[in-house]
């Protein structure tokens, strides 16, 4: 084939794109507790009956002690700093589908009953968050939330 017709066969081709949304349900499973609890602005997570370690998100059986964990504990709405970062660069945002940059820092809380949890925190200069202080939860509007971690929309600092 001679290179005018592969152009001329090249040219007879028209493409179409269709955007389309697939709706589909996905299964929790064990943590479908731990969702509905979100969706109520409740922070749950299981805990070891050997060593008492609450885990978030919960988990069948303790990865220390490979025991069945079947007791739910409350984790309140409130936790001590334990580490803060902040990215530079865009992340992809999961409710939007977008890639964003986030002014805000990522921080690691330990919860009053035990467990540890991830999120963002609403202070945006992280040299004034430190280690141990006092955090609470701040929920999206009811007619937001999912049943997802990112239900709680950032953490904000609370004066002692």
């Amino acid at each position: 084939m001679s290179a005018e017709e592969k152009k001329e066969q090249e040219s007879e081709f028209i493409q179409f794109r269709y955007p389309r949304t697939v709706m589909y349900q996905h299964s929790v499973g064990y943590q479908s507790k731990f969702a509905h609890a979100l969706k109520q602005c409740r922070i749950i997570a299981t805990k070891c009956p050997v060593c008492g370690r609450c885990t978030i998100p919960p988990r069948i059986v303790c990865p220390f002690h490979h025991v069945k964990q079947e007791e739910w504990v409350d984790q309140g709405q409130r936790g001590r700093l334990i580490s803060a970062f902040k990215i530079n660069f865009p992340m992809f945002n999961s409710r939007t589908g977008e890639l964003t940059w986030w002014q805000n820092p990522i921080v690691a809380v330990e919860l009053e009953g035990g467990a540890r949890m991830d999120g963002w925190c609403e202070e945006t200069d992280v040299d004034k968050l430190k280690t141990g202080m006092l955090l609470e939860a701040v929920w999206r509007p009811e007619e937001e939330r999912q049943g997802r971690g990112d239900d709680i929309q950032y953490w904000r600092p609370v004066p002692e």
